[in-house]
């Protein structure tokens, strides 16, 4: 497969920095939570799909089209959400179980209500979970861990990718220009906050935003000889780190949101070249692991989070150790780790080593051999196939 090494760093920059959005949404408060950069960071799940979008044409849309086979292609993407997903969603349930068979673990963290008598814990929400269908406009709430609608968004998008390009073919451009033209409109139409549209109408933002890495993929195939001259290079790199900061902490949820996609895919374009100082920084080795662990890092880091807080509400209750406590801060109300801000400027960087040492764990243990075990399989079964065809061709009259 086609690796972009810089684009790989800049994946994990963007877990991080939604990593960091998280706790400034669970109001965790530090001298970062009023940072506007910080504050929009759930645009950069945006570039994870232009990203997306990018990748997964350099290295498929041919061969999707010289007949790889759509079946063997989802399965390959299963693989890669798949395994990770179901652990995350089975931890969740587990913690639930373990406090409907012991309560008093319940009372110490939270005064929540019983397990899985709400609405984001039913069942049903479960097994829509389990088919990767819980963010497709069937609830209007995040259910277990809230990350993956993007997970259940992704998937079906690249059935429509490759529904779309085995289908139309050399006319695939049309739906890419119906995504490129509708999907914000649509997005601007449908959804009350723009651009932070999730398990609602997160399906039409995701195949918005995969649509622009495609497009972006096939604008370097293209013309990279002559795009070059003016993309690449140091200038065109800190111009698009300016650029996509400048408007991430600029959009929020208001319009100019919805433009997220087009500006994620400039910036795509201008690194996968990989001309300029920025890209020889973004090369360095533990950046670009950073990158190979970024699924691990968006999947695990809100179920790290909930249970961080959890074991503050235990230390409070069981030990009187206030060190996670509620309070009003600029009219609003928010946690405040220790008693000091800079407290909290610790406890983000401690948090975020964290999220990213159990994700190291996660990616060498339950990501990585997950993605193997099933790429294994299909080239197994591959293999087995193809001596059956060849016995079949020979007992088949009159083939040469």
């Amino acid at each position: 497969m086609k690796r972009f090494a810089v684009l790989e760093s800049w994946r994990g920059i963007a877990a991080c920095l939604v990593v960091l959005f998280h706790l400034y949404y669970l109001n965790i408060y530090s001298h970062l939570h009023e940072l506007p950069l910080l504050r929009n960071s759930w645009l950069f799940v945006d570039f994870f799909f232009v990203l997306s979008g990018f990748v997964i044409a350099a290295n498929y849309q041919q061969r999707l089209l010289d007949g790889f086979g759509v079946g063997r292609f989802l399965l390959l993407r299963l693989g890669r959400l798949y395994p990770l997903h179901f652990t995350m969603l089975a931890a969740g349930v587990a913690v639930k179980l373990l406090l409907s068979v012991a309560p008093g673990f319940s009372s110490i963290t939270q005064a929540a209500p019983a397990a899985f008598s709400t609405p984001q814990e039913a069942p049903d929400t479960i097994l829509a979970n389990l088919l990767l269908i819980h963010s497709l406009h069937l609830y209007d709430f995040f259910t277990w861990n809230a990350p993956s609608w993007s997970i259940s968004t992704e998937f079906y998008t690249y059935v429509i990718f490759a529904a779309c390009l085995v289908g139309l073919r050399k006319h695939g451009w049309i739906a890419l220009l119906g995504a490129m033209i509708g999907g914000p409109v649509l997005v601007a139409t449908l959804s009350d906050h723009n651009m932070a549209t999730e398990y609602d109408w997160g399906i039409i933002r995701c195949v918005y935003g995969f649509s622009a890495g495609v497009v972006s993929w096939n604008v370097y195939r293209r013309w990279n000889d002559k795009l070059k001259r003016w993309l690449s290079g140091t200038i065109a790199e800190w111009g698009a780190i300016g650029l996509i900061f400048a408007f991430v902490s600029a959009s929020g949820t208001t319009l100019l949101s919805v433009a997220a996609p087009y500006v994620f895919a400039l910036v795509v374009l201008v690194f996968a070249f990989e001309g300029g100082t920025a890209s020889a920084i973004l090369r360095l080795r533990p950046l670009v692991f950073l990158g190979t662990i970024s699924y691990s890092i968006y999947m695990t880091h809100f179920f790290i989070a909930r249970r961080m807080l959890d074991v503050g509400r235990a230390l409070d209750k069981l030990w009187n150790i206030d060190f996670l406590k509620l309070h009003e801060i600029d009219g609003h109300q928010a946690y405040l780790l220790g008693t000091q801000l800079w407290h909290g400027d610790i406890a983000y960087l401690l948090f975020l080593a964290m999220v990213i040492a159990v994700s190291c764990v996660t990616y060498l243990w339950i990501e990585k051999p997950g993605r193997d075990w099933v790429r294994a399989r299909i080239n197994t079964q591959r293999q087995s196939a193809a001596p059956r065809s060849i016995k079949s061709a020979e007992r088949t009259p009159g083939l040469t």
